[in-house]
């Protein structure tokens, strides 16, 4: 085997391996963003269930169990890299708010690159097109 061709197929292998670490990496940035958006969907329900009203601000988040399951749930929030859409006229039970924005994910990368994490309603999360979702959000 010529020296050139060891050295392509290590560049290969070298390649590959970024690429799969990259991979990894964003799979665990999406869950986490998949995780933080479907603990603030809970506890916007949590509040409610709690007080009869739904959340105005993050403050009232504070009141449920978001603070102890999340530890920098309200950094996330302050700094725009969570974002709660504050809804008064949810009804009490998720899947009746199916097509609702609860919270999304707007910084980042992953937001960057023309999808955006949302947390729905009913509770599931999805990765939409920002345009989708500036869509929903003009409808509110």
């Amino acid at each position: 085997m010529s020296r050139v061709r060891k050295i392509a197929i290590a560049l290969g292998v070298v390649i590959l391996l970024a690429a799969a670490r990259f991979y990894s990496l964003s799979d665990i940035s999406h869950e986490s963003i998949r995780l933080h958006l479907a603990l603030l969907g809970s506890s916007i329900y949590e509040y409610h269930a709690k007080t009869g009203q739904w959340p105005t601000r993050a403050e009232d988040l504070a009141q449920t169990s978001l603070p102890a399951r999340s530890p920098y749930w309200k950094v996330m929030l302050d700094a725009g890299t969570n974002v709660v859409v504050w809804h008064q006229d949810l009804k009490p039970e998720p899947a009746q708010n199916a097509g609702v924005i609860l919270a999304y994910h707007n910084r980042g990368l992953l937001a960057w690159l023309g999808h955006q994490w949302v947390c729905w309603g009913d509770l599931r999360t999805e990765y939409i097109p920002s345009r989708e979702l500036q869509a929903k959000r003009r409808e509110h």
